[in-house]
């Protein structure tokens, strides 16, 4: 009950506060190609968090520059290869609704990348809202719950595996 309260107070601060933000229609293709540099927004879900390591390695594999969100508490199970690249959200950098604190926000607010891609399938606050704090004009994510206010390109997930729905979402962006 008091998780639904806080879910629906935080969706409509960022609704609220994103309200100026305008996702520009954008030629995918060009502008995927074009991207040199990623903010990859990493999974909550055990499951998928492990799954996406597939897209960072594809990043990886183009000479794509990656910065990687996660909680504090991943970053030693992501392969040692990435760990270097990773940024963490700790405790200390939310506030009392699970969402960016002054501080989070305005450092998330100074960086600057071509894409940000949020690799949660489910519905996550905190990383949708951080999707659209960054400088970038590509905003991909999966489809789900209110994706129209954060991504300006959207993946359908249509599968229950981490590892299908992750091998789709790359399949999606090849064809970009």
């Amino acid at each position: 009950m008091i998780d639904a309260i806080k879910n629906n107070i935080s969706r409509f601060l960022i609704t609220r506060k994103l309200k100026a933000i305008v996702l520009n229609e954008l030629d995918f293709s060009e502008a995927l190609k074009r991207s040199g540099s990623f903010l990859i927004l990493m999974p909550e879900d055990e499951k998928d968090f492990r799954a996406s390591f597939l897209v960072l390695d594809h990043l990886e594999h183009l000479n794509k520059s990656i910065k990687i969100l996660t909680r504090d508490y991943r970053i030693s199970l992501m392969p040692a290869k990435y760990r270097n690249k990773a940024m963490e959200v700790g405790v200390a950098d939310l506030n009392k609704l699970d969402l960016p604190n002054h501080k989070l926000i305005e450092k998330l607010s100074e960086m600057r990348f071509d894409a940000v891609m949020d690799l949660n399938r489910k519905d996550e606050l905190l990383y949708s809202y951080a999707s659209n704090l960054v400088n970038a004009k590509l905003r991909i994510g999966f489809s789900k719950k209110g994706a129209d206010k954060y991504y300006n390109l959207q993946i359908a997930n249509n599968e229950a595996e981490a590892e299908k729905s992750y091998s789709n979402f790359l399949n999606c962006l090849k064809m970009f």
